[in-house]
């Protein structure tokens, strides 16, 4: 298959494939990973693949959230530190510190853990108040995940509500320029989620994200990235065919360097492509099927890369996300499945309307 460097499993386990070379330094500047963007030439190397895991629930403690994972046999973990529709920072303390690491140290799946900031924070809001609590937020987030062991920040950005684009993404920028030089020193790393692009959030293109870190001056070169395929579905990357495939990567490695994708969420999708709503699906379930992860799952540039799926809330009569987890684990390796037909009625990827400045 032209376009992939495709992961192949041995017989002692250990996957095939090429790396993407490391990005030297400068926000646009390629990796020159030119072999694989051109579907030839690749050098094979032993790799290890995509990493699978869950966002699990915290309900009777941190801890409890990595005896989910092993349930569901996660490789990977994502958590809420705290409520994320409140703004309330609750001291940790040592004792939950403690049994945290304590139950991460004995997890016998432990991958990387990611943590989810607070869905309240926007680092471009035009209110003082809500930017600075915003800002605040975020940093206590990162010192919170640091004292945990987390390795990774995921946030979203932010949404300019009538600013533009520009005074958002330099607000954005600024707000991570203060952000960072609070936390030097701190290990957990702050990834910047791309958005599905509803309203006036910023994100959904990957040159709005390539200008976030740049506008962070010298403390962007420590910021990562985080891509949700269903928001990148949604903000109208087809992800579903080889070539849209090829060109989200390709971009993405021309603007920002593959070696800045530090996580991902893998998600399916309930609207349709272009739509512009943030709604997932269960993986092969939604309008994107199985073809986009069968790439990610056998994509070596991507190995090792810890990937979650965020779902709703489960019901009753469903424990966990294993199912979820096994089906992903199962595309690594396995022949690219039928690719399903667009649906009759599919609806043209949908033109974000401009907003008025407020007066």
């Amino acid at each position: 298959m032209r376009g992939i460097g495709v992961v192949a499993e041995d017989p002692d386990g250990v996957f095939l494939g090429s790396r993407s070379r490391a990005r030297r330094g400068g926000v646009a500047e390629p990796s020159r990973s030119k072999e694989w963007l051109a579907g030839a030439g690749c050098a094979t190397q032993a790799v290890r693949p995509m990493i699978f895991g869950a966002h699990e629930s915290v309900a009777g403690g941190l801890h409890r959230a990595i005896a989910l994972a092993g349930e569901d046999r996660c490789e990977v973990l994502q958590i809420f530190t705290k409520v994320s529709g409140q703004w309330r920072e609750p001291a940790l303390g040592a004792e939950k510190i403690a049994a945290f690491r304590a139950a991460r140290a004995a997890w016998a799946g432990a991958g990387a853990t990611l943590a989810h900031a607070s869905y309240l924070i926007n680092l471009c809001a035009d209110d003082a108040a809500i930017l600075e609590r915003s800002r605040e937020a975020l940093f206590q987030e990162l010192a919170r995940c640091d004292a945990l062991g987390i390795d990774f920040v995921v946030f979203h950005p932010g949404a300019h509500r009538g600013l533009g684009e520009e005074a958002g993404l330099d607000r954005i920028g600024e707000s991570l320029a203060i952000v960072l030089s609070r936390g030097r020193g701190l290990r957990a790393q702050l990834c910047i989620e791309n958005m599905a692009g509803q309203g006036s959030t910023l994100g959904d293109r990957l040159d709005h994200i390539a200008a976030m870190i740049e506008r962070a001056g010298p403390e962007g070169a420590r910021l990562g990235v985080c891509i949700d395929t269903q928001h990148a579905f949604a903000a109208g990357h087809d992800l579903r065919s080889e070539a849209g495939y090829a060109r989200f990567f390709g971009d993405f490695d021309r603007l920002l360097g593959m070696d800045r994708l530090r996580c991902m969420h893998v998600n399916d999708s309930k609207a349709a492509l272009g739509q512009r709503v943030d709604r997932h699906e269960r993986i092969g379930d939604g309008e994107m099927g199985l073809a986009p992860f069968w790439r990610l799952a056998n994509d070596a540039r991507l190995a090792r890369v810890p990937a979650v799926v965020e779902l709703p809330p489960l019901s009753k009569e469903r424990r966990g996300y294993a199912e979820e987890i096994a089906r992903l684990r199962a595309l690594r390796g396995a022949p690219e499945p039928a690719a399903a037909p667009p649906p009759a009625d599919a609806r043209p990827p949908t033109k974000r309307k401009p907003r008025a400045p407020r007066g």
